[in-house]
């Protein structure tokens, strides 16, 4: 049945069933979005302004789900989609739109964060990074049961069995299709539902349970070319700690972190949320002692081997959560010359954690974020008396996902 919304009762529409819209915004997680007859109808992979014919995925009470069939005004913001699974796979959000756009959109989402009395306004943004390669770029996928692993559907509640992923780097994605073309009966034959595919700038691939056993761990050899100095460092990463997800910007990413500790040169660094001792280690150059916190212990083991196979004499790793021990930390530091680099997970600093540290602030604050939503409230409460924001970045880590990556580089208020 083909239908428009002007001649429809849209609450009768089956799955299968056709309808034509015209998509009014985007949604909070980027999927086009219109109201009809007072329902929310959502279509993954369409833009502001563009009429779509679609197929009816699923009618709930208050929302309907669309498949774009054909696309009626395309905007001219359009591009094609490389990936087969677009629409289908919730992993992606943006491949239908060109780059410098989905750069624009993410900038715009950036700064609505900041209303106009945030304390940090008017914000020092130099605007958002492109990655230099849109596609193939991702070094680590996570494929999940019930059944044969898979990757999330659009609002779905069932794992989809996708043939490819376009935006992992060819050697995460060639073992992905090799694992699909034998339904990965290698771990669904022994139970594992859970399965992670990582691979390194070297070539090194791991195909394993996500979550094995402590005796099953795997290492991994990865390189990374210092931006700033022009080293290159070899480094063992576990699989499955966390790892910058992206591989051509991480390089990027350590610049726009490092290069302000590298300006301001400090006494004493600290970095909390620390995982491997990334950011400690390449700013180990440029700060006389550094500082590393972190609760994992395998990042831990990681941190320490790597310091030891690269001679960082001036590091040291503590074990435990920043939440206890950073007010420790922090109260030791001079008045002056002293940092702290935080890259906290998405839901932001917790509430104890900022009362840390603005009870013993240091005078410089690099503050990592991958949410931009989490970033502005903690920025609120850290700009308000103590903090002035200087300088302010965001990185395209991930594209054609609504994902973002911050940077943000606060100096004390004397």
């Amino acid at each position: 049945m083909v239908t428009s919304e002007d001649t429809i009762n849209i609450r009768e529409l089956q799955p299968g069933d056709a309808l034509t819209v015209t998509i009014e915004r985007f949604n909070h997680k980027y999927l086009g979005e219109t109201t009809v007859q007072g329902k929310t109808v959502l279509v993954p992979g369409s833009i502001p302004g563009e009429t779509i014919r679609g197929e009816v995925i699923r009618n709930w009470k208050r929302r309907l789900l669309l498949k774009p069939a054909e696309i009626l005004n395309p905007s001219s913001d359009r591009a094609t989609p490389k990936c087969q699974h677009f629409t289908t796979c919730a992993g992606c959000q943006f491949q239908h739109i060109t780059y410098d756009k989905q750069l624009e959109l993410k900038e715009a989402r950036l700064k609505s964060y900041f209303e106009d009395d945030h304390p940090a306004q008017p914000l020092p943004l130099r605007g958002v990074i492109g990655s230099p390669t849109p596609y193939r770029y991702r070094n680590s996928i996570k494929l999940h049961g019930p059944g044969e692993p898979g990757f999330w559907q659009v609002l779905g509640v069932d794992m989809m069995r996708n043939e490819e992923c376009p935006i992992c780097v060819e050697s995460v994605d060639r073992a992905l299709q090799e694992q699909r073309q034998k339904h990965f009966q290698d771990f669904t034959s022994k139970g594992i539902l859970n399965v992670l595919i990582r691979g390194t700038k070297i070539g090194e691939i791991y195909i394993g349970p996500e979550n094995p056993n402590p005796e099953e761990v795997a290492w991994l050899n990865e390189e990374l070319t210092h931006p700033l100095t022009g080293v290159t460092y070899k480094l063992v990463v576990p699989a499955h700690a966390f790892w910058q997800g992206s591989t051509p910007m991480l390089p990027t990413l350590i610049e726009q972190v490092v290069r302000p500790i590298q300006e301001f040169s400090p006494d004493v660094l600290i970095e909390s949320y620390c995982g491997m001792g990334l950011f400690g280690i390449m700013s180990a150059p440029f700060a006389k002692e550094i500082i590393g916190i972190e609760e994992h212990p395998l990042a831990i083991e990681a941190a320490k081997q790597n310091q030891q196979n690269l001679g960082v004499s001036n590091l040291r790793i503590f074990q435990g959560r920043t939440e206890d021990q950073l007010l420790e930390f922090l109260s030791d530091l001079p008045s002056e010359k002293s940092s702290l680099i935080v890259d906290p997970p998405r839901s932001g600093l917790p509430k104890k954690v900022l009362k840390q540290i603005l009870k013993a602030p240091p005078q410089l604050l690099v503050y990592v974020s991958c949410s931009p939503e989490s970033f502005a409230k903690n920025l609120r409460a850290l700009c308000r008396e103590t903090y002035q924001l200087k300088d302010m970045v965001g990185l395209d880590l991930f594209p054609q996902t609504k994902h973002l990556e911050c940077v943000g580089v606060l100096e004390r208020v004397n």
